[in-house]
């Protein structure tokens, strides 16, 4: 599949509006040797895994684990990591993506992707100078290559998306004997598939000369394009499907074509996702192949070995089933003389002869040779005996070949048990609070944290209603902690567990942990005692917010935590709060105490120990399937140690 630029402009739009800002790359991994995976991530929103690819740039649901080695990723990872996406602009309508990236620091760096020829990535630095390039170029028109500026390819005919009528006009007398479709395709760069559409949905026959074309005709074809390029490029009226060869998805497409409708389809609920599904096949496609091709090697062997043996069985057959019909016939002709007439007419029927060697004469048939006789009959008897002896020989032969047969079966199985194995994982659609910290109180009170400024700012501004409770600690740093649907209760005095549970991790998740105190004061207010804006001529920093009112305090909070694996939905996610709380729902859990590990050597050290309390169940491949990263977002902020493991309640029950 090959993205046109009226396509591409849709996918850098979509992208555009969808990583909105804030958006980083918390990380950059290779898929194939020509295709990036950046995992860019927000402190309030999901995450989003954008694929690089010298084949096209879209937002995949999948996780890919490399398939192939890529010289661009250790680059990509010094050069992307922890940089704020600015900007993806698409050049013009020629295939060619730019992606500008801001570092904390201010330095740029600029991704460029092409998606012509044989495709090509490039990071530049803020003056267009490439840094590293995955196909470095050398042609007649451009030169590219590390440390030297980047520079784009001539532009090819007319940008579709600034065509005028007059332009079209013009091209139109500048013809020749260019037919419709080829004049189009040729003057504006739209691709056969859309090139065919212009003309059918103008009512143009497309055999045509265009240098004929009326100056009413070449209207309808200008008014055409403007609305299917609209259409497709900005995402309106799309009837997005995916053209399917079997179980193999070929190409995406935004509109139902002509064409396209004469082939086996299927509905996609967008053209990204359309998108996503036959690219990311080609991905899969490659992993497979590179993870069988000893396997494949093999098998295209004994194939021919079987194929062969095959060969040599018909050969047999043939020649047993000529000598078997020569003896029948001579049977029924064995009153005859050897020289009687008859009996040279059925050797010739037969395809054989009679010749001589040193003075013997032979019946020659399929290449056999078998000594005459004055008597026919002993003639045939010893033709029988020749075809039953080659029979026999054909029983090695199957014998041979059914040896074969299993061991190309047995490879076949090797290889699609490899195909089978997951290479990728779909991401699956998470709750809103799972973009925070969380947990369920043993009461069942969905309690929410923010992570940092801006997400404790996103929590209170966008999820605080008035049935919340707010927790605080008088800790610098602390998180703000929402327990939703609580403040009726509260007044009943019916949540007490909750609250304390709440407040261990509020303390637990502020500066407190990374300070090392055992213990720290918390306080809760109503929804209506948080106020979002500052006192008139005074500031508050971000992530911060007025408390009005009294505070009702719970002093001396222990500082403990633990880390846990629960369902939620119908799936395993991590979860990290207070032990009471995760012990109740985790199937398995570990108590964290502070110091010791850093956050990724503690996330190691948990993953592993869940996998091996989890032995061989199934729950044991869906927690290596939980990246390191996951495990890093749920601890607490500094280092930790793993006090013991232990399964949960859950998993008691």
């Amino acid at each position: 599949m090959e993205l046109s630029g009226i396509e591409l402009r849709y996918l850098v739009n979509e992208i555009r509006s969808r990583v909105t800002s804030g958006y980083y790359v918390s990380g950059v991994n290779a898929i194939t040797k020509s295709s990036l995976l950046l995992k860019l991530h927000h402190p309030t929103q999901e995450d989003i895994m954008l694929v690089l690819s010298a084949r096209g740039v879209w937002i995949t649901r999948l996780r890919f684990k490399p398939v192939e080695e890529n010289s661009l990723e250790s680059t990509a990872q010094k050069e992307l990591e922890r940089a704020k996406l600015d900007s993806i602009e698409q050049a013009g309508s020629e295939r060619i993506v730019s992606m500008k990236f801001r570092h904390p620091d201010s330095r740029v760096r600029v991704v460029v992707c092409e998606f012509f020829g044989e495709g090509n990535l490039a990071i530049c630095d803020e003056s267009m100078q490439i840094i590293t390039i995955l196909n470095p170029i050398q042609v007649r028109h451009r030169t590219l290559g590390a440390g030297l500026r980047y520079a784009y390819p001539p532009a090819r005919g007319v940008d579709v998306f600034e065509v005028t009528l007059g332009q079209l006009l013009a091209l139109r007398n500048e013809a020749k004997n260019l037919d419709v479709l080829r004049w189009i395709g040729r003057g504006i760069s739209m691709p056969k598939k859309f090139v065919e559409e212009v003309a059918k949905r103008a009512g143009i026959e497309p055999d045509k000369l265009a240098a004929r074309l009326t100056e009413e005709e070449v209207e309808k074809i200008y008014s055409t394009v403007k609305s299917l390029v609209n259409d497709v490029s900005a995402g309106k009226n799309h009837q997005p499907v995916v053209i399917m060869q079997g179980d193999k998805p070929l190409e995406a497409l935004p509109i139902m074509t002509e064409e396209a409708a004469k082939a086996s389809t299927k509905k996609a609920a967008s053209y990204m996702e359309a998108v996503d599904e036959v690219l990311s096949s080609e991905i899969l496609d490659i992993g497979r192949s590179s993870k069988t091709v000893e396997l494949d090697r093999q098998l295209a062997v004994l194939e021919h070995d079987l194929d062969e043996q095959n060969k040599a069985k018909e050969a047999v057959m043939q020649k047993s089933f000529a000598i078997r019909k020569l003896a029948d016939e001579l049977m029924a002709l064995s009153y005859h003389s050897p020289d009687d007439g008859k009996i040279h007419d059925t050797l010739a029927a037969n395809s054989a002869l009679i010749v001589k060697e040193k003075g013997i004469k032979y019946v020659e048939v399929a290449g056999e040779q078998i000594e005459m006789q004055a008597n026919l009959a002993k003639v045939s008897s010893m033709l029988f005996a020749r075809a039953k002896e080659m029979e026999r020989g054909n029983a090695s032969i199957e014998e041979a070949r059914a040896k074969l047969l299993a061991q190309i079966e047995k490879l076949r199985n090797q290889t699609a048990a490899i195909h089978k194995k997951v290479i990728v994982r779909e991401q699956t659609a998470k709750e809103w609070y799972e973009r925070y910290r969380w947990f369920l109180t043993t009461d069942g009170h969905l309690a929410i944290g923010g992570r940092d400024a801006s997400s404790n700012s996103a929590l209170i501004r966008k999820h605080l209603t008035e049935d919340d409770i707010v927790f605080h600690a008088e800790v610098h740093g602390s998180p703000f902690f929402i327990v939703k649907n609580a403040a009726a209760p509260a007044q009943e005095g019916g949540i007490e567990l909750s609250l304390l549970q709440v407040a261990k991790a509020t303390v637990s998740f502020s500066r407190a942990w990374k300070d090392g105190l055992s213990s720290a004061d918390a306080y809760w207010v109503k929804s209506e005692q948080v106020k979002k804006g500052a006192p008139t001529g005074q500031f508050l920093p971000k992530g911060s917010f007025v408390i009005e009112g009294k505070r009702n305090y719970v002093k001396g909070v222990e500082i403990r935590l633990a880390i846990g694996i629960v369902h939620l939905n119908g799936r395993e996610t991590l979860v990290c709060g207070p032990e009471e709380a995760i012990k109740n729902r985790a199937m398995f859990y570990a108590v964290l105490l502070q110091g010791g590990m850093d956050p990724m050597t503690a996330a190691k050290k948990a993953k592993s120990e869940f996998v091996k309390i989890s032995g061989e169940s199934e729950i044991a491949e869906t927690i290596k399937h939980i990246s390191l990263d996951d495990f890093v977002r749920a601890l607490p902020t500094g280092q930790s140690r793993i006090s013991f493991t232990a399964r949960g309640q859950s998993e008691s029950n």
